[in-house]
């Protein structure tokens, strides 16, 4: 964390950052307003492998609208993993075992091993809704077990 800005900050990774990374992200936002601790962290999400589209899949935002009752990721736009998202993360948290490498050892945890758990989230991309569904609520559960040790 820097003095300018005292806000933890949490970066989330998947392949393209138009599904996993997005939900993550939007996820772990409404935990920690529910909380009251939204102000606290600041959270973006990057492409692992590069971004395959520019927006969150129509599937990923269909999840988040059943979900929360709105479209949170109608203005995501994909993004590239770079040097300097990594350098001013705080904490990396990225989908799977394999994007851990090349990445700051000191602060990159798969969202499973910081939430406790083993095992990747496995990518929805290409599935219907119901399979977005089920990653979203696997990032959740996830999430659930991790905000406590955010402090």
């Amino acid at each position: 964390m820097d003095e300018q800005n005292p806000r933890k900050k949490i970066l989330l990774v998947c392949g393209g950052n138009t599904c996993r990374s997005p939900m993550a992200k939007v996820i772990f936002e409404q935990k920690l307003e529910a909380i009251g601790k939204l102000d606290e962290f600041e959270t973006d999400s990057a492409a692992y492998d590069g971004p395959t589209y520019q927006n969150a899949t129509k599937e990923a935002r269909q999840a988040m609208i059943a979900l929360y009752g709105k479209d949170l990721l109608a203005s995501h736009q994909a993004k590239k993993l770079t040097a300097d998202l990594m350098q001013q993360a705080d904490l990396i948290l990225v989908m799977s075992d394999r994007m851990k490498k090349g990445l700051p050892a000191e602060k990159t945890y798969t969202l499973k091993e910081y939430a406790g758990e083993t095992g990747s989230i496995a990518d929805p991309f290409g599935g219907d809704v119901a399979t977005y569904l089920k990653t979203a609520k696997e990032i959740s559960n996830a999430a659930d077990k991790m905000i406590p040790k955010l402090k």
